[in-house]
């Protein structure tokens, strides 16, 4: 039962993090474009790097994206979730649904 329980909670949150502001390898990027001003500088220095966008990558996809998909907010940015954001909607189904299921479940006060 146990780890049936954790196999859902990790799926969740991983699943929840597949997309998101990316916080951390966003700001790892422009690190790396604000220390050299020529393109192949910039290109090696990325190359360099490749360990750290790694770590950064993992951060934002296990930790700050399930955070911001979970609250509603990047706790980084401050800025709202890309998952309420507006699109253009191919295909609306909030009408149908029930008001709980709208919004992110969980709120940070």
């Amino acid at each position: 039962m146990k780890i049936k329980v954790l196999s859902a909670v990790m799926l969740s949150v991983l699943l929840s993090g597949c997309a998101g502001q990316m916080a951390v390898s966003n700001a790892t990027m422009k690190f790396n474009m604000d220390a050299v001003d020529n393109r192949y500088a910039r290109g090696g220095l990325t190359i360099l790097m490749a360990p750290v966008y790694a770590v950064t990558t993992v951060a934002d996809y296990g930790l700050f994206n399930p955070i911001e998909f979970w609250t509603g907010e990047n706790i980084l940015t401050d800025k709202k979730s890309i998952y309420d954001m507006k699109g253009k909607n191919y295909i609306e189904i909030n009408d149908d649904l029930d008001e709980s299921l709208k919004t992110a479940p969980v709120k940070l006060d």
